[in-house]
């Protein structure tokens, strides 16, 4: 029994020793951890702080040069731009505002005044700017990206994708050029949106439209259903085939409703990963 009695106080004795460590180390560790998350808390709210004041500066700096430019560009009577002035003005324009701006009235307007190579001149600028629009657009992981020839005519439309390919979120286009002129370089088009597998937005749905060089897909797209939406632009000039039959090369491109412009995507991004890096 005495050895019972000693065996019980060596059993209470090591729980309270044991009771009183974890209190010790509760009374340590406990504190520490709050003070690590509260810590990471702050961190987290500073750094979105600080992305919030630098996009709302950039926007601010955006803004007033966007406002001069554009007091530039069309000025008074008394500050008449060349034609090269014109220019240089709707490509500042155009490289610093082309992914949040519908520029296209600005190029046709100016398009409309402009003859021989001073038209061409514009046309390049535009081509610059779409150019860079279509190369960003073609390296959206979700998206797709044709460039094809069409001719002129209801007998002559493609599809796109193509038979044999798959459609891209349930999605194949029917392109038919009904117009081309070569002199003003446009091209009408009717679309025709023919949903595989859908049975709840009707059948083929059609669209028409003009496009020119002054076509952009990040402002000139269109939106379809499956949170989709497509651009066509021009990517050479229009010509004719080896029978004499009017041709144009387009470019189709689809990419996901919610895809952001790359000026807009750094400060998401580095967001984000800053944010994962400290969980």
């Amino acid at each position: 029994m005495a050895n019972n009695g000693e065996h019980r106080d060596w059993v209470e004795t090591i729980f309270k020793i044991m009771g009183g460590l974890g209190v010790f180390i509760a009374s340590i560790f406990i504190p520490l951890v709050l003070h690590w998350n509260s810590e990471k808390n702050s961190n987290n709210q500073l750094y979105a702080q600080i992305v919030s004041e630098r996009e709302r500066a950039d926007a601010d700096l955006r803004a007033k040069m966007l406002e001069n430019l554009i007091k530039s560009f069309f000025g008074d009577a008394s500050q008449k731009k060349t034609v090269k002035e014109k220019i240089t003005l709707l490509r500042l324009l155009a490289l610093n505002f082309h992914e949040s701006f519908n520029l296209k009235p600005l190029f046709e307007e100016l398009d409309s005044e402009l003859k021989g190579d001073d038209r061409m001149e514009l046309r390049k600028v535009a081509s610059e700017i779409r150019g860079k629009q279509e190369a960003m657009l073609s390296q959206v992981e979700d998206g797709m990206f044709f460039e094809m020839t069409i001719l002129e005519g209801e007998e002559n439309g493609i599809m796109i994708p193509p038979k044999g390919e798959k459609a891209y979120r349930g999605h194949r286009l029917g392109i038919v050029a009904t117009e081309m002129d070569k002199d003003d370089d446009y091209v009408k088009l009717r679309i025709m949106d023919m949903p595989e597998g859908n049975t709840t937005t009707g059948n083929t749905s059609e669209i028409t439209f003009k496009l020119s060089d002054y076509d952009m897909p990040f402002i000139d797209n269109t939106k379809l259903f499956n949170h989709t939406r497509f651009a066509i632009t021009l990517s050479k000039d229009i010509g004719k085939d080896a029978d004499g039959k009017m041709i144009a090369a387009v470019k189709i491109i689809f990419f996901p409703e919610a895809y952001m412009s790359g000026r807009d995507r750094p400060y998401l991004d580095e967001m984000l990963a800053q944010l994962r890096q400290t969980k």
